[in-house]
């Protein structure tokens, strides 16, 4: 844990490379029939770039959670018994991650009153666009902006409830219009679903957002989890792809700097969150 002083919380589970010996191996028998252990290459390196990215910018420093356990080791963002699969090690380890993000949103809290958190993750699916996991579902995101802003239970759902409520913004442009967060992502260079220009995934692969953005945004899963629905810390899972993105450490810091910048747009206009006064550096520009 890597505390910092900024409203922002970014985590990043699947990046570790530890293989203690005293942690038995994930697999789907001991763990309840599903062992995903692939890691999500330099994600852990990615959120360091862009605390700093966002220090150049801000002055401030975002708080950062890694997960150095291997993924064979330890999935923190599975619930325990996938997660641990009935290990008293790794059961502690996934003790102590949330319990590190607990802390930092509860410094978040008492310094702001209110906060974003975001779980990131790497995917390597065919379309290389930024994967934004509100908690909906592909199937969910198909649906016009008319149903998305007619059925509540969408709202309650999604890991960006509170916004949602406190912000004027129908729902579904907060989603994916002009001012969203995968449309100022997209008008920055990084496609986006979902955005103004791709508003959700059809039949291709996507990740809705998974248990970390369920326990510690502001959905209505949260509270089973352990953590607070309609609370003060909303949030995203964001699954990026690799070219571009996470590859190099010149593409870590270009990120860093353009999420440093968009999520300035993007909770100062819907959460009237500021991040703090910008230092243009006119590198990226």
């Amino acid at each position: 844990y890597v505390a910092g002083n900024a409203p922002l919380i970014y985590t990043a589970p699947h990046g570790g490379a530890l293989t203690p010996s005293g942690i038995p191996d994930r697999t789907a028998i001991r763990c309840g029939g599903s062992a995903t252990t692939a890691t999500d290459r330099n994600t852990a390196e990615l959120v360091r770039a862009m605390q700093q990215r966002h220090f150049a910018q801000y002055g401030t420093y975002p708080h950062v959670i890694i997960n150095h356990l291997a993924r064979r080791k330890l999935d923190a963002n599975r619930t325990e018994t996938e997660a641990a699969c009935g290990d008293v090690a790794a059961a502690r380890a996934l003790a102590e991650w949330h319990a590190f993000i607990d802390a930092a949103k509860s410094t978040v809290r008492l310094s702001s009153g209110r906060g974003w958190y975001m779980d990131v993750h790497g995917h390597s699916h065919a379309k290389e666009r930024l994967e934004l996991g509100y908690l909906l579902t592909g199937a969910q995101l198909s649906l016009s902006d008319a149903a998305l802003d007619g059925n509540r239970a969408f709202q309650d759902t999604a890991s960006m409830r509170t916004m949602s409520e406190a912000t004027p913004t129908a729902f579904s442009a907060l989603l994916r219009g002009s001012t969203s967060l995968g449309t100022l992502y997209a008008s920055n260079g990084f496609p986006a679903v979902p955005s103004a220009s791709d508003p959700g995934p059809g039949g291709d692969d996507y990740f809705t957002g998974g248990d970390n953005t369920r326990r510690h945004a502001c959905g209505e899963e949260a509270n089973a989890l352990g953590g607070t629905t309609g609370g003060t810390i909303c949030g995203v899972q964001i699954e990026a792809h690799f070219a571009g993105v996470r590859d190099t450490p010149a593409n870590r810091d270009r990120f860093g700097e353009i999420t440093a910048t968009v999520l300035g747009q993007y909770l100062g206009t819907h959460w009237g969150l500021t991040l703090g006064a910008a230092t243009p550096s006119g590198h990226w520009g």
